[in-house]
């Protein structure tokens, strides 16, 4: 008798680690990984903001950063994004770029619970 999976409850992996720690090169050397989650219906639901909103978005997060330094330079995170961008167009894993620019989470939230609908990924189909 086959083993049955769990229902999924929530379609994500977080791969967590400073800059030293190599997370980003494992993150983009993840093939391997990405052959293994398709089948298990993962996918990947990229939050992404305009260049220009960046600095209002530091603004905010200031406020409760016990490391505020490293806001200083915000070409490393919009780099950042522009290289996420880059790996998740050759990711083989269904993937939804939704823009928080605006802070409208609300819309954010409805625009990617209906794309997990719409490609099935909550598993409510048969």
């Amino acid at each position: 008798m086959e083993k049955q999976l769990p229902p999924k409850l929530c379609p994500k992996i977080i791969l967590e680690g400073t800059r030293l720690t190599h997370k980003t090169d494992i993150a983009y050397d993840s093939r391997w990984l990405e052959e293994r989650l398709l089948p298990l219906g993962y996918c990947i639901l990229f939050c992404t903001r305009t260049k220009e909103s960046f600095n209002k978005a530091r603004e905010e997060r200031l406020k409760v950063s016990g490391n505020p330094k490293q806001y200083n330079d915000l070409n490393v995170f919009i780099n950042e994004q522009e290289e996420f961008r880059k790996v998740i167009s050759q990711s083989i894993l269904p993937h939804c770029e939704v823009d928080v620019s605006n802070d409208d989470i609300d819309s954010a939230c409805d625009k990617l619970a209906n794309w997990l609908l719409e490609n099935d990924l909550l598993g409510y189909r048969n």
